[in-house]
């Protein structure tokens, strides 16, 4: 609970765009922004018939009529069950029609704010993470990960490295982190992957195999299954 209100009080600081945390279960967490008007207009029932009919496509930009938009994004990247963040109201126009209290916001400005929001949350979790106590072996393959991704990681050297019996040390992996081993390592790419994929023009077969994937296919498939979008569908929609 701190974490999310410390997360979305910060954005809020920045941007000043209302934003609301809801669980996956699709009840409210917190919010910050609102006021009884936007509360009058979209009440959470209706936020949450957004989410259910978005649930696969949630970093699209949600219209609500002709000027008024929001956006749906999981609280994590790593794992959906944590809930969802609800960017909005915003209207595109700077004084819509029975809206006068909506902060108004060019639409492609929507994208940058969510991924701030996102980029405080990872900030904070990572901060989380460093001051957990793991033991050493995890840090070691934390380590590993982020100097090696882009080259073929065995779990069995791996573990030769470390000195440790391979079932020893995938029980005490998603033990401390919560994931195994494979997930976080795939979701490590695929992060890197997603900055290539907005800053450069490298083709997706050239992004797959410098984070480390030496199939195209499995790369897109992986790709999808952390995001709803394909390497492609992706850089379509988040380049400028």
């Amino acid at each position: 609970m701190d974490f999310i209100t410390s997360t979305l009080n910060d954005f809020y600081q920045c941007c000043k765009i209302p934003v609301k945390a809801v669980s996956y279960e699709l009840d409210e967490i917190y919010k910050i922004g609102y006021n009884e008007e936007f509360e009058r207009l979209f009440p959470l029932n209706y936020i949450c018939t957004l989410i259910k009919e978005k649930h696969n496509c949630l970093d699209d930009n949600i219209k609500i009529d002709e000027n008024i938009y929001y956006k749906i994004t999981n609280i994590s990247k790593l794992n959906k069950y944590k809930g969802f963040f609800v960017l909005g109201p915003i209207s595109i126009k700077e004084t819509p029609k029975d809206y006068s209290s909506i902060p108004y916001l060019h639409l492609e400005c929507l994208n940058y704010c969510s991924r701030l929001l996102l980029g405080i949350t990872t900030d904070k979790f990572n901060k989380i993470m460093d001051s957990k106590c793991f033991n050493t072996y995890i840090k070691k393959a934390i380590e590993y990960v982020h100097k090696h991704y882009d080259k073929n990681i065995n779990i069995d050297d791996l573990c030769e490295y470390l000195n440790l019996n391979k079932s020893y040390f995938c029980s005490t992996f998603k033990s401390a982190t919560g994931h195994t081993f494979c997930h976080f390592l795939n979701h490590f790419r695929i992060e890197k992957s997603k900055i290539l994929l907005l800053e450069t023009d490298l083709s997706i077969l050239q992004i797959a195999i410098y984070v480390g994937f030496n199939n195209q296919n499995y790369y897109s498939t992986i790709f999808k299954k952390f995001t709803g979008k394909t390497p492609f569908q992706y850089r379509l929609h988040n380049k400028h």
